[in-house]
């Protein structure tokens, strides 16, 4: 009896210190997500996923594909705050590609807005455009990018305060200490034949 008593009392130890070394490292994770994305998310997530990938489409076309290496979900807010997104939008009627990419984003759902920061680059066959921040307003389809926005393509460069990217239109609007350098070699292709 007695040897029961011991090797349950062994068993009960281990099981505690397991149950101690798992929240332990729950803790320690939420501290770091919550470091990383910058707010109290680990007092207020509901889910937490590893290797997201969402599409939208519509017409039967596809719209956007969003990727990110970590995801998680707030409930309440219905936000989801990304590591690394990685956005691939598809401009209609012709499908021209938009890559997107940042270390952080959130998502609202309710209200269809996407935010990026931290050094955003957005990438077309026409060029490349870098930003401190990206917001994405789905009903209205427009890019709005802040904190000093750089463009750069073939046979020009540019750099503005602000640039806000109209989707529908696929016309790109620059305010704020606009610059503007084009090569006259490539004139007719970085304007379209436009002086």
């Amino acid at each position: 009896m007695r040897k029961w008593l011991i090797w349950g009392a062994l068993l009960a130890l281990l099981g505690g210190g397991i149950y101690y070394l798992h929240s332990s490292v729950e803790e320690q994770i939420a501290d770091k997500v919550s470091e990383a994305i910058g707010n109290n998310a680990k007092t207020n997530v509901d889910l937490s996923l590893k290797g997201i990938e969402l599409k939208q489409g519509e017409a039967g076309k596809e719209l956007w594909t969003l990727k990110a290496t970590n995801g998680w979900y707030q409930k309440d807010e219905s936000i989801i705050d990304l590591a690394e997104p990685d956005i691939m939008y598809f401009v209609q009627p012709n499908r021209d590609k938009v890559h997107i990419v940042a270390p952080n984003g959130t998502i609202n759902q309710n209200t269809g807005v996407a935010r990026l920061w931290g050094d955003v680059t957005v990438v077309n066959q026409k060029g490349t455009i870098t930003s401190s921040e990206l917001t994405f307003e789905d009903k209205k389809k427009l890019l709005i990018m802040t904190g000093n926005v750089i463009f750069t393509g073939d046979g020009f460069n540019g750099s503005s305060d602000n640039a806000n990217w109209n989707l529908k239109d696929n016309l790109i609007t620059a305010t704020g200490n606009v610059v503007v350098n084009f090569r006259a070699e490539k004139l007719d292709d970085a304007t379209g034949g436009e002086k």
